[in-house]
């Protein structure tokens, strides 16, 4: 069991209005973490209100995490060849993040082996490259990105940036779904080349950040394989669609009107009125199921603060409440954390 604390940067690029109302929102009486302290944000794709109101946070201790666009690539925004040139500018004009993404290629699950093999030979030259053209200030918070969808092609990645001497790569080649392959899925081959990443970087001094993944019934295995942090834009996402976040569970879609919990996603106010005690979550968004069901930002308030739970849960040890909801409330999650863990992860 990994002895260092999990980070959880919060994914937000997005209108000025959404940061300053979840600001507003994490800043409520009632609201016991501060799942702000630490956010990813995609720079080329952020407003210069949003930037200024990210570099205000920063300024006041929260942990900004520039992320290079890979996302963007993948699902067809912008092309690979057009990020380097706008995305090294953009980090030469805003110095401040706490850590700065190299450019990456992110393969998908629907790509040819030869596909994959290009791009982390991409991956691995531009980062090099990039590496060697970034302010000397900027050196030791660079971070690149391991890619690839088997051993040698991550073993690849990791060589060339042991070599750079980074204090921190980030791992992003999960499986990936949707039209465009804009969601990524913790598949099993994927964890199996986390975990080994995580451990050769950390035999290396080098801490991992995971991109991409993570709902709340995902973090305790991202603790228990070794990760230093990650990012999920899942909490905002999910608000979008109706559905709401508990400790530890799938999402549950609130917004439909179905009359017994059963057949879908949809859950109703009796049932989740259960599954807030069983998981004793309790915040100033959900106190009225109405309004969680009404309003998008309460439902995002109320998924981030539940994210920000789970990462302060598996960080205290409270081993015995998170086997309970597994055991009660997430049986299927559990089973295949069995698999991905082993049998001396710290639930069993």
């Amino acid at each position: 069991m990994a002895d260092h604390p999990l980070v959880f940067f919060a994914s937000i690029t997005d209108s000025p209005s959404v940061v300053v109302n979840l600001r507003r929102c994490m800043d409520a009486p009632g609201v016991d973490v501060r799942p702000l302290d630490a956010v990813l944000t995609s720079p080329l794709f952020s407003s210069p209100r949003s930037l200024a109101l990210l570099r205000e946070m920063s300024d006041q201790g929260a942990a900004i995490l520039f992320d290079s666009g890979g996302y963007y690539v993948q699902t067809g925004r912008i092309r690979y060849e057009e990020l380097y040139m706008p995305l090294l500018d953009t980090y030469r004009a805003h110095d401040w993040a706490a850590l700065f993404t190299l450019p990456d290629h992110v393969p998908t699950s629907r790509d040819a082996p030869e596909t994959v093999r290009r791009k982390v030979s991409e991956t691995v030259w531009h980062a090099e490259l990039f590496f060697d053209e970034l302010p000397a200030g900027l050196k030791a918070r660079a971070m690149p990105v391991v890619q690839g969808h088997t051993r040698q092609q991550v073993d690849e990645c990791l060589e060339s940036y042991i070599r750079l001497g980074v204090r921190q790569i980030g791992f992003g080649s999960f499986g990936t779904a949707g039209k465009t392959g804009e969601v990524n899925v913790a598949t099993q081959d994927a964890i199996a080349l986390a975990r080994h990443v995580i451990e050769v970087a950390h035999a290396h001094g080098v801490k991992v950040h995971l991109f991409g993944i993570g709902r709340p019934a995902l973090v305790g295995m991202l603790k228990g394989i070794g990760a230093n942090s990650f990012d999920s834009a899942a909490w905002l996402r999910a608000a979008g669609y109706g559905t709401v976040f508990l400790p530890f569970m799938r999402g549950y879609n609130i917004t439909y009107r179905n009359t017994n919990g059963k057949g879908d996603l949809g859950i109703t106010f009796d049932e989740y009125r259960r599954l807030s005690e069983l998981t004793r979550h309790h915040c100033p968004y959900c106190a009225s199921l109405e309004l969680l069901q009404e309003k998008k930002l309460y439902r995002a308030a109320h998924n981030l603060i539940v994210m920000a739970e789970c990462v302060a849960a598996v960080n205290g040890d409270d081993y015995d409440y998170i086997e309970q909801i597994y055991r009660e409330g997430s049986k299927k999650y559990r089973e295949e954390f069995q698999r991905w863990l082993g049998p001396d992860s710290w639930y069993t």
